[in-house]
């Protein structure tokens, strides 16, 4: 909080009208850095595409903006758990509006035949939770593969399964 408010070039007390805490205001610097992200989804689920179409379009994109962000959000490594935990207990926050946006996506999918039938729920949740997978292997690791390479690679694991 010292090293914010001198660079702010604002007293530290009065950084602590904004902010209760160190862990508040790294939360709302999480939340300002996925705000970029969280527009461009809902721009990519709105366009007259098929549902295939868009969850390729999300994968790249998510992995776009972690590859862009990876510094920053290595710094915020210490927020990620509690604002998981803040996130996923929330059913208004934006993680269960991406779960039903996904949901529908889906099951847009099965109605034009696209996409077998599913719990359509859980498969947004199991979807949505490996895509941040990926993005924590990018943060945290050393990897270098593209943004592309995952995208293509994910999309094929759940649009053709594993088997042969």
């Amino acid at each position: 909080m010292d090293k914010v408010a001198e660079h702010a070039g604002i007293a530290k007390g009065t950084l602590y009208l904004y902010f209760k805490n160190k862990n508040d205001l790294l939360l709302s610097v999480a939340d300002y850095c996925f705000k970029p992200l969280h527009d461009e989804v809902l721009k990519i689920f709105t366009k007259n595409i098929s549902p295939v179409e868009k969850l390729q379009q999300y994968i790249s994109e998510t992995t776009r903006h972690t590859e862009q962000n990876r510094a920053l959000f290595y710094e915020l490594k210490i927020v990620w758990l509690t604002l998981f935990e803040k996130v996923i207990n929330d059913t208004s926050s934006i993680y269960w509006e991406m779960v039903h946006i996904f949901a529908q996506t889906f099951e847009d999918g099965v109605t034009q035949n696209l996409l077998r039938p599913m719990d359509t729920e859980k498969v947004a949740l199991f979807f949505i939770d490996s895509i941040d997978r990926v993005m924590f292997r990018k943060i945290f690791s050393k990897a270098n593969e593209s943004a592309e390479d995952d995208a293509s690679e994910l999309l094929n694991i759940y649009l053709h399964g594993l088997a042969l």
